[in-house]
């Protein structure tokens, strides 16, 4: 009889220790704009990073995909292939809904982004009330297109924080956002978009601001290089590791 338990203990040991047991599923919402989605070459990842990890699985356009499937990626391969080796015993689900060009009045509540964002969510997620645990955010250049806008970010950022908390039913999910760093004379108000950044960091409680110096950028010096999209996928993904629960 004796015998027999351990054989079962051991054989439990063994699947909870190969990964055959996956313990709890992580769920993950990135959004944002055009360095959300991403204009990094896919070639240019190295060949790990084409592979989709066995515990991970990518929702994007409301269905699910392999990660680097696309000709252009963005900080959902290398965030994965992160959170995937620091909870190689969990289910990390990633949902990415991404709108090119956006500024933050379209992602308000009540606007077309916004219900295509939770849309896609119901698409992917099945179980009732799920936790999402993080939401990792970029987005912000189009606001630094002009002064009204920019000057309004802060208040708005805090409402759709806020908004999304409530709507997904997970008040304590962080909120992770990227630094926006976009370069030119048709960006003059980069800095008061980045200094609303740091005040809605500040002011709501669990949210973060990863920095963007460093992340290299293509041609246009707004859109992050292939290099640069893997670093900010292991920024957010490290931000969150550091604080998960």
């Amino acid at each position: 009889m004796k015998s027999g338990f351990m054989i079962a203990a051991l054989l439990l040991l063994s699947s909870v220790f190969s990964g055959t047991v996956l313990a709890a599923d992580r769920i993950y919402l990135m959004a944002g704009q055009s360095n959300m989605m991403g204009l990094a070459k896919t070639y240019r990842l190295p060949p790990t990073y084409r592979k989709t990890p066995s515990n991970v699985t990518f929702y994007y356009q409301g269905r699910p995909r392999k990660l680097a499937q696309f000709s252009y990626f963005g900080p959902e391969v290398s965030f994965a292939h992160q959170v995937a080796r620091a909870f190689p015993q969990d289910h990390h689900i990633i949902i990415k809904f991404a709108a090119t060009g956006s500024h933050i009045e379209q992602w308000m509540p009540g606007q077309p982004l916004y219900k295509g964002m939770l849309r896609q969510l119901g698409f992917s997620i099945k179980q009732k009330d799920p936790k999402i645990e993080a939401v990792f955010w970029m987005q912000g250049e189009s606001d630094a297109l002009n002064k009204t806008r920019a000057s309004q970010y802060a208040g708005r950022l805090g409402l759709f924080i806020r908004s999304l908390r409530r709507d997904l039913k997970s008040p304590a999910s962080l909120f992770i956002m990227g630094e926006v760093d976009p370069m030119g004379k048709d960006f003059p108000m980069v800095k008061l978009v980045q200094d609303n950044q740091r005040k809605v960091r500040s002011q709501i409680p669990n949210t973060y601001l990863t920095p963007a110096q460093g992340l290299g950028k293509i041609y246009d010096h707004i859109h992050y290089s292939a290099l640069g999209q893997m670093e900010l996928g292991k920024r957010f993904a490290l931000e969150y590791i550091k604080r998960a629960r």
